[in-house]
């Protein structure tokens, strides 16, 4: 198969898929603005759920596995990690085992699990929607249980490194070693214990600037600690509501520009993601209201609207966007944030690059893009209609 198309940087590019791969990659100057856009396939390192399906819930059947899967193909995103949230122990079995199963038998886009929780801050600012009653500290035998169940699918986990500093550098050290990626998250930690952390081998944090306090002392807070580790990624929701646009723009710009660029974009999709109605929608053993403009709330009786943030409903090709617009980046740096940069995170050769796995989108050229077609492992797994 071949195709003509122009890369986020502007070159024409001449592609060759034989087996799955490129095989060859010719790049030309040229003016021809009629041509579609070429663009790695997004990768989403955070999706409690999507298209109406709750991964933190059993899934019913293998149609709606497919259903979730196909609709993050509609949404340009060719890998994602299903997140788990805060949970028992009881709880977390089936979910990994069922979710393990199918991951397995038929993985279509799913790259593996992202566990964020139970290892949290269970104080009222940093919680979030998870359930402070289910939070407990950091545990080799849990870790040891969800590798029993999920092995090498266990790509990242999320914790709070503060709630037991001593077991929490164990858990991390234990976990590099099996090639598992630690994230900083709903957590008070700053200073030494972000730098303890990094130590033992955490390079992340999850969703920066949410999960925090809404008052916090000016300088001595964990956002001002995250951005001034230059080496520690961090992940943003570019939905325009975990982060108000100007204070997206700050954050984005800061780690987008830094020495070495640490921005990741993700969706924390939840089930209401993609499912083209609003209405209450689970997220593990909570309801979520998601209202007419689209934001995912707990409900809050006699005052609607004024809940926690529960996830979003924000898709992947929609947030790429808006994190330009919102930030001032240019499309190829949005797009590195959440595409070829959480796939290095993973340790996956991902992009347009010959001998690499043809992941990629289509976009079309006009003033308002939107996308014409995704390819997974050389395959057109959507089209626009």
């Amino acid at each position: 198969m071949k195709i003509t198309a122009r890369k986020l940087s502007g070159e024409i590019c001449h592609v060759q898929i034989e087996e799955h791969h490129f095989k060859t990659i010719r790049l030309e100057k040229g003016d021809l603005l009629d041509l579609p856009w070429i663009a790695p396939g997004l990768i989403d390192i955070q999706v409690n759920g999507f298209g109406g399906i709750d991964f933190n819930r059993p899934i019913e059947s293998d149609d709606a596995w497919r259903h979730a899967a196909q609709q993050l193909y509609a949404h340009g995103c060719t890998g994602f990690l299903a997140t788990l949230i805060t949970n028992t122990e009881e709880g977390y079995r089936p979910l990994l085992r069922d979710l393990t199963g199918r991951i397995t038998l038929d993985p279509r886009n799913c790259l593996g699990f992202h566990m964020e929780g139970p290892w949290l801050n269970p104080d009222p600012g940093y919680r979030g929607a998870h359930r402070a009653d289910w939070m407990r500290k950091p545990s080799l035998g849990q870790l040891d249980e969800w590798w029993g169940i999920a092995g090498s699918l266990l790509k990242l986990i999320t914790l709070a490194p503060e709630v037991d500093p001593f077991q929490a550098m164990q858990v991390i050290r234990a976990g590099v070693e099996k090639k598992i990626q630690f994230f900083l998250g709903h957590t008070a930690a700053m200073g030494d214990a972000i730098n303890m952390a990094m130590a033992a081998g955490a390079v992340g944090w999850t969703h920066l600037g949410n999960a925090v306090p809404a008052t916090v002392p000016k300088f001595e807070n964990v956002i001002l600690h995250a951005l001034a580790q230059p080496k520690l990624l961090a992940s943003l929701i570019p939905d325009g509501r975990h982060l108000p646009p100007h204070a997206f723009r700050v954050l984005a710009r800061s780690l987008a520009r830094s020495h070495i660029p640490r921005l990741l974009l993700t969706t924390d999709a939840m089930a209401g993601a993609a499912a083209g109605k609003t209405g209450t929608f689970t997220l593990g053993d909570v309801q979520a209201e998601v209202g007419a403009d689209g934001t995912a709330r707990l409900p809050v009786a006699g005052a609607p609207g004024t809940g926690r943030l529960a996830g979003s409903t924000l898709t992947p090709f929609e947030g790429v966007f808006r994190a330009e617009q919102m930030a001032g980046l240019f499309l190829e740096d949005a797009w590195t944030a959440f595409s070829t940069r959480p796939a290095s995170l993973l340790g996956l050769n991902h992009g347009i690059a010959e001998g690499n796995l043809a992941d990629f989108c289509l976009i079309s050229p006009e003033k308002t893009p939107y996308l014409l077609a995704t390819y997974h492992r050389g395959k057109c797994v959507y089209e626009a209609p």
